[in-house]
């Protein structure tokens, strides 16, 4: 068992990868190859993702206001109509190390699948190392409640100190079932317990995706497949509760499209890519729903984390400066 160490100081200020990392799949639902590296970059640049199979107009920001209505996953375009889809497992593992600052180059419209978890980018990200950069952290705090719902979904965030996710779902008469989850979003907590929850789907469901252009690359490699009440992955779940988990990972992606860390009690049921959007959405309607501050360090002691390579894969990761 290997194991990662990272440092995460208590100094606020914003981070970027050292080194250039690469990736390469194919994507999920356009089952098309692709190849793209995650760079590092200035100081309140952002997250920026750049097409380098168009020469122009093909830069595209992973800010919600580049968020366009899509199913199964999350896509950004931008003015020219450019986009870039499935982003959501890579902003999440952003999130949770703390990278505010990233150019991500990508040859297609759809990142790479890899196993349908945030896992390889964490693993890849925290091999590169982590950069300080001169410039203070901000985060984007809740003060009023604010809630959106579709049906008997909902989704809702109160005043809090920290992000903290209470998330339900429900899949009656699958083994999925009835699962509910609480979180706390610091780096530890992502690393050991959602990075490796991977995206799931149910059978019955697959073929509904493939005859709308989607899930084209889906395989038993990159999401489980459940069939009722039993699991088609020969491996099984990786982890205890890991649909829901999935499921909070998703929406920690969603909620990076603010451009810095959100803080709130979030409360949700059966949430998705479109109801967590619309959330932050309907937040940011009313400047009496928020304030944005400098993030106030706790102590200035610097932690180390432990990232736990369960697969035991850490020996595939290379990377490339």
């Amino acid at each position: 068992m290997n194991h990662f160490n990272i440092l995460e100081s208590n100094v606020p200020l914003q981070k970027t990868l050292k080194r250039k990392i690469h990736f390469s799949g194919v994507g999920v639902h356009n089952g098309r190859a692709v190849s793209m590296s995650i760079e590092p970059a200035e100081a309140d640049t952002g997250i920026i993702f750049c097409r380098t199979d168009l020469d122009k107009n093909n830069i595209v920001r992973a800010i919600i206001d580049n968020v366009v209505d899509s199913k199964l996953c999350t896509k950004i375009k931008n003015s020219s109509g450019i986009f870039i889809s499935t982003i959501e497992h890579l902003m999440a593992a952003l999130s949770a190390l703390g990278i505010d600052n990233a150019i991500i180059k990508i040859n297609s419209s759809e990142l790479p699948a890899l196993d349908g978890s945030s896992y390889e980018y964490v693993k890849k990200i925290i091999n590169s190392g982590i950069k300080s950069l001169n410039r203070s952290k901000k985060v984007f705090k809740v003060i009023k409640k604010v809630e959106v719902k579709s049906g008997d979904r909902f989704i809702s965030i109160t005043p809090s100190n920290r992000l903290n996710i209470n998330i339900t779902i429900n899949y009656p008469e699958t083994i999925i079932g009835h699962s509910q989850y609480f979180y706390t979003h610091t780096q530890d907590n992502f690393i050991n317990n959602l990075s490796m929850a991977r995206t799931y789907t149910l059978q019955d469901d697959i073929e509904k995706m493939r005859t709308a252009g989607l899930a084209i690359g889906g395989n038993l490699n990159n999401a489980i497949v459940v069939d009722k009440y039993k699991i088609l992955n020969p491996e099984g779940l990786r982890l205890e509760k890991e649909f829901v988990k999935h499921k909070t990972l998703d929406c920690i992606g969603d909620f990076y499209l603010l451009g810095m860390h959100l803080v709130g009690n979030v409360d949700c049921f059966a949430p998705g890519h479109n109801l967590n959007q619309q959330l932050i959405k309907e937040i940011l309607k009313n400047k009496e729903n928020y304030v944005i501050e400098d993030i106030i360090p706790e102590n200035n002691n610097e932690k180390f984390i432990n990232l736990i390579d369960h697969n035991n894969t850490s020996s595939n990761i290379t990377c490339v400066a």
